[in-house]
């Protein structure tokens, strides 16, 4: 919740929804239910806010008991969920990430490397200022220079 309370504070004007791209391989085996929790944790705390809970690459497992699961979900909520197969991975991922296939990470078959975002313990910047494992005030500055980055390419 909190991660995104930070992403809606620093939204560029005009824009009101957010998507939440969850990876759905990691850890192993899947786990619907954190996909589940996360989604109406989300839609409890910002129900017109989240344009949708992206979760791939999806594999056979998620499918059949998201298939089962999503027809007992309240309508608003299941129309949330949008999964996606590994096959469909980086064509869909390139219309939703701001970049396009330049924002992919690489565990998803992209050349976005996201393990540089996240520094090791012996290796990081931040020491003192929170969570060394966890880069937040990263997190914060990179927000603001997409932001930044996203308005200046409006104009």
């Amino acid at each position: 919740m909190v991660l995104a309370d930070v992403g809606i504070s620093l939204m560029p004007k005009g824009v009101t929804d957010f998507v939440v791209l969850s990876d759905s391989n990691s850890p192993p085996p899947p786990n619907p239910q954190f996909m589940i929790s996360l989604l109406k944790a989300l839609v409890m705390g910002y129900p017109d806010r989240l344009g949708s809970l992206t979760s791939c690459p999806v594999g056979s497992i998620i499918q059949f008991v998201m298939k089962l699961l999503i027809p007992l979900m309240p309508g608003r909520l299941a129309s949330k969920i949008n999964l996606i197969g590994s096959e469909d991975a980086t064509e869909k991922l390139t219309k939703i990430l701001l970049k396009g296939e330049n924002d992919i990470p690489t565990f998803l078959g992209g050349k976005c490397d996201h393990d540089k975002l996240y520094p090791t313990e012996t290796n990081c910047s931040n020491k003192g200022q929170g969570n060394l494992v966890f880069d937040y005030f990263g997190m914060v500055e990179r927000l603001e220079a997409s932001v930044k980055e996203f308005e200046d390419s409006r104009e």
